[in-house]
């Protein structure tokens, strides 16, 4: 039942459920900047006073800061300002999630609620891909498995930044059983069959991440780690080796190692193109960018006679598809610098935390992922990724209430 207790819990599970949709992602977080205002305006000590929401404020700072600063050169001021000022309310959000979730009783549901919405979806996955259709009737068609998400191919890019949190909870299971830890495998094969090469990415990114937090080599048995590994790779063989695309996909990444332009355009999906195009950009706006979301606009006046993207009769894309570039093309080098020290700040946190809190580690982990440099797949300053960005951010400084912070 519903109570105004658990409402916080509610609201921020339902912003992660929400990523499967279009836009219902939006509504949650709406609803939580609206009650983070009410609740600083009655309690504004209690609220931004504490050292979590300092934490949070800080590292919005690095991110919103440059974003305001490249306004006065922006493209398309209209788009950035509209942008840069509706970013604002992922702080008011993150920080009612910081005072309500100061309830233990509460971090622990969200934590549940998380696991088991990430247990949904790779189980559903696994349903359509091996009955043609998921629980909500979303069809499978032999190539990209889309799960819950579809038609959007988000599937994969969701489930690998969540992965910190999916194999804290598989470690736990596997205290009572060993074997707990092939149940791994359903989210190994759904971030693989999504066919998404930015996915693989951020999956090895969380791997390695939670490896380098949480592994201790004195604990490992190697003998059980041979067996699992002999047992997944099987099963990774056997899941990828009836899908054609995966094995196309899995040919071109190896032409990105190729010295010819056109061959690696064609494995990145032209995204060279856009890189070339957007580097042009960093030329003449190198120091605080053409505007946040600016980079369709602008995308015309820089791009070569030989582009692909105009010369198909497209003005480009919405964004460049490498996060990095796209912070430097947006909100120039002073973008980069506060990208630069908001990852060192989460990563600060997350090492810091890390045996005291692993919790807090695990959410920090999931921002620091979602912010990887060589993420290639939406915009930074969108409105869907910034959600997760800054929930997951949020819920790393409420779990770390209880570490010792120097």
């Amino acid at each position: 039942m519903l109570t105004a207790r658990s409402l916080p819990a509610v609201l921020i599970l339902l912003s992660i459920a929400g990523l499967a949709t279009e836009n219902l992602t939006h509504y949650p977080v709406g609803i939580m900047c609206l009650l983070g205002l009410y609740k600083v305006r009655c309690d504004y000590e209690g609220v931004v006073r504490s050292s979590n929401a300092r934490l949070l404020i800080g590292a919005f700072a690095c991110v919103w800061i440059p974003m305001l600063l490249a306004l006065p050169d922006s493209v398309n001021l209209p788009r950035a300002l509209k942008t840069t000022f509706l970013y604002l309310h992922f702080l008011p959000a993150g920080l009612y999630i910081i005072y309500m979730l100061r309830d233990e009783f509460l971090r622990r549901i969200v934590w549940s609620g998380l696991a088991i919405i990430l247990v949904f979806w790779c189980l559903d996955g696994m349903i359509q891909l091996v009955f043609g259709q998921n629980l909500f009737g979303y069809p499978y068609d032999g190539s990209v498995l889309q799960g819950a998400f579809y038609p959007k191919q988000r599937f994969g890019l969701i489930l690998a930044v969540f992965t910190p949190l999916y194999i804290n909870a598989v470690q736990r299971f596997a205290a009572r059983s060993v074997w707990a830890w092939l149940l791994l495998l359903p989210l190994l094969i759904a971030v693989l069959l999504s066919l998404k090469r930015t996915a693989w990415v951020m999956v090895l990114a969380s791997i390695g991440f939670y490896a380098l937090c949480f592994a201790r080599p004195r604990q490992l048995n190697l003998r059980l780690a041979i067996v699992y590994s002999f047992i997944a790779a099987l099963a990774l063989i056997v899941a990828t080796s009836s899908v054609p695309n995966f094995q196309t996909q899995v040919t071109d990444t190896l032409e990105l190692f190729s010295a010819d332009f056109e061959r690696v355009d064609v494995a990145t999906s032209r995204r060279l193109s856009l890189w070339r195009t957007g580097l042009s950009m960093v030329h003449d706006h190198w120091l605080n960018g053409i505007g946040p979301r600016g980079f369709r606009t602008a995308y015309s006046e820089f791009a070569s006679p030989d582009d692909y993207w105009i010369n198909h009769g497209n003005s480009g894309q919405t964004h460049p598809h490498l996060m990095s570039l796209e912070i430097l093309i947006e909100t120039g080098v002073i973008g980069l610098i506060g990208y630069f020290f908001l990852i060192v700040i989460l990563g600060r946190e997350m090492w810091r935390v890390r045996l005291a809190n692993p919790r807090a580690s695990v959410y920090f982990m999931i921002a620091i992922v979602a912010l990887f440099p060589l993420n290639a797949h939406l915009a930074f300053y969108g409105s869907y990724w910034s959600n997760l960005v800054w929930i997951s951010t949020a819920l790393g400084c409420t779990a770390s209430a209880n570490s010792a912070r120097p």
